[in-house]
């Protein structure tokens, strides 16, 4: 910022990098421009109540809100920003799209099918319920995708409030455009730096900058977060609702089949643990430290007959698919999340409105949407007086 124009920085870091940071400053010849804060930023305090044009941070976590410090940023806009200023990055989405694991699934779960001729089919219950438990950090191939990917969540970071990242709830319908197995669900997001501004001729200047980790988008370190889904041999058609809390522990990259474990879950199981939105004030027998960058998910699943060779919940082309996710916020510490997903039947949940799924009722809304907004257009009348 400082090479690009700025005439005053002040970059706030509240761990000992802060120290870094003001001699790479000077090193760099901007040591008179840029002002380390040594603090949160909810602590700091801008000379004579200043106000700055620009607040630029780098706040996202896996799937945009996991470890995240939307809030911070929230506060500082709130606190520090001109009230024609500008947020960087200026919107961010999520998004989500069934998928299909078999990588994973081979690698990890199928390969318990023949072990030296061993019956080692235990392991292999044993080895999906794990992955259940808890989101998985992977590179998904676009390949891997059966739907059109569809975004769940937005984000204005200039206008947003705290409240809309304490909780929400979002449920999406989808028609699948490649049949396969459908095994998870994959999570990503975008963010745009929106920079065009207009000069004094009404010319456009600037431009958009789009930052996507998406699988169709070049790797990025937070990859995709993927919920793995398992499916009851006796009643393959239940829902289920997968409950997950505090981190995730485990890097999968799919394209390398490379797997670094940050530790196990059970360190932090709760055994008694409600099938429902927990309190994250529960505690689970591990401190913070421990178990803080841990992700646990309970799925609603009582028999210990888990069937899943990868091919168990086949789904073909323009079959209709549909989940809700729901995030809550940690009253603790706003940096955790839990995430439930449930996986609905899109023949017997209400879809929300507009829905684009090809179900015919879906179909006569949207098109009687579409409708309304062209009449609403043609209505319109421009005063030129």
């Amino acid at each position: 910022m400082a090479a690009a124009g700025a005439k005053k920085v002040y970059a706030v870091e509240a761990s000992g990098m802060a120290a870094v940071i003001q001699k790479v400053a000077k090193d760099n010849g901007f040591g008179d421009v840029i002002q380390v804060c040594h603090a949160r930023v909810e602590d700091i305090s801008l000379p004579e109540s200043e106000k700055v044009d620009v607040i630029v941070s780098e706040w996202m976590g896996f799937y945009l809100l996991h470890e995240s410090m939307l809030n911070s940023v929230i506060w500082a806009r709130d606190n520090f920003l001109a009230e024609d200023g500008t947020v960087f990055p200026s919107e961010a989405r999520m998004y989500a799209c069934p998928c299909s694991l078999q990588t994973l699934y081979k690698e990890q779960i199928s390969f318990w099918d023949s072990v030296y001729g061993f019956n080692m089919s235990a392991v292999k219950q044993y080895a999906l319920k794990s992955k259940m438990t808890k989101p998985e950090v992977c590179l998904i191939p676009k390949s891997d995708l059966l739907a059109e990917p569809t975004c769940v969540k937005k984000f204005n970071l200039r206008w947003m409030s705290e409240g809309e990242v304490k909780f929400f709830t979002e449920t999406t319908f989808v028609a699948i455009t490649k049949p396969g197995s459908y095994q998870g669900l994959c999570l990503w997001f975008e963010c745009d730096f929106d920079g065009i501004d207009y000069d004094e001729n009404g010319k456009e200047i600037g431009s958009l900058v789009k930052l996507s980790t998406s699988p169709f988008s070049p790797a990025t370190h937070w990859k995709q977060t993927v919920v793995v889904l398992g499916y009851d041999a006796d009643q393959a058609d239940q829902q289920m609702e997968l409950v997950c809390q505090e981190g995730l522990d485990s890097i999968i990259d799919l394209r390398a089949g490379i797997m670094n474990s940050g530790g196990t879950l059970d360190d932090c199981e709760n055994e008694n643990k409600q099938n429902t939105l927990p309190d994250d004030q529960q505690k689970n027998g591990c401190s913070e430290q421990e178990c803080g960058n841990r992700t646990q998910i309970t799925p609603n699943v009582t028999s210990d007959k888990i069937s899943q060779s990868g091919h168990d919940n086949n789904v073909e082309e323009d079959e209709v698919v549909g989940w809700k996710l729901t995030l809550a916020q940690s009253d603790s510490n706003v940096r955790h999340y839990t995430m439930a997903v449930e996986m609905l039947d899109p023949e017997s949940e209400e879809h929300p409105i507009p829905c684009y799924c090809p179900m015919p009722r879906c179909l006569i809304i949207t098109k009687m949407l579409e409708k309304e907004e062209v009449v609403e257009d043609d209505n319109e009348v421009i005063d030129c007086t």
